[in-house]
């Protein structure tokens, strides 16, 4: 079965994204996998990811429940100070790349598989021209009111990233309940912004700067996600 949309133009997709180092591509996944990762998605038992002093933290769902409102108030307040001063993010995930360690056979899992193998990455060396891809990290997420992500540019020393990619899966949203991904220059200048479409899919070279707008508490929905970096292994 072949999961992509068949009557995608790969080769214009791909000469956007190599002259403009970023692209958007719409109803990527045919419908029937863009609505199987949606249910596999509204299952996940949801853990929240963000730093602190001590560095990257992650509390389970069983862990979020148990905490106390002024617990509650005490972990927000500590994100928020972090992000004064510091790179930071608050939003909801699940390790896609651990499901397939763990050995799971959930849908997620065998998702995970498959971005893994050929199928996948032939079609990313495709539109990024980039034939040193050969790997792929993936997390759901999901950011509720309240989550973020602040300004990087996605470089780190420990893996070679090439592509940042977004699965989006969210079916209702709206601009003003913020989670867009902006793009940015060095003076802070929006120059560019990309909207969640359902079954859409984000791709941008790596280093480059961006962030995730703070989803205001009106929001009425959740930004669902699949979320990772195509890497040279």
């Amino acid at each position: 079965m072949d999961y992509l949309n068949p009557a995608l133009d790969f080769t214009a997709l791909g000469r956007t994204l190599r002259t403009e180092g970023r692209v958007l591509i719409r109803d990527f996944f045919i419908p029937e996998v863009a609505d199987a990762l949606d249910r596999a998605l509204q299952a996940i038992d949801w853990e929240l990811v963000y730093r602190d002093p001590q560095g990257d933290q992650r509390l389970t769902g069983p862990q979020l429940r148990a905490l106390t409102p002024q617990q509650r108030m005490q972990l927000t307040e500590g994100i928020l100070a972090v992000a004064r001063e510091h790179f930071q993010f608050s939003f909801f995930s699940d390790s896609m790349v651990k499901a397939v360690q763990d050995g799971r056979s959930d849908l997620l899992a065998r998702f995970m598989r498959w971005m893994a193998g050929e199928d996948f990455l032939s079609r990313m060396r495709e539109l990024s021209g980039d034939a040193s891809i050969n790997g792929v990290y993936a997390q759901a997420t999901m950011y509720s009111r309240g989550n973020f992500l602040t300004t990087h540019d996605d470089h780190v020393d420990r893996e070679d990233r090439r592509i940042a990619y977004v699965i989006n899966l969210t079916r209702r949203w709206r601009p003003d309940w913020g989670g867009m991904l902006h793009f940015t220059a060095e003076d802070g200048s929006v120059l560019d912004t990309f909207f969640p479409h359902f079954n859409s899919l984000s791709l941008f070279t790596v280093p480059q700067r961006h962030f995730v707008s703070y989803v205001p508490p009106f929001a009425m929905a959740e930004r669902q996600a699949i979320t990772g970096w195509l890497i040279a292994a």
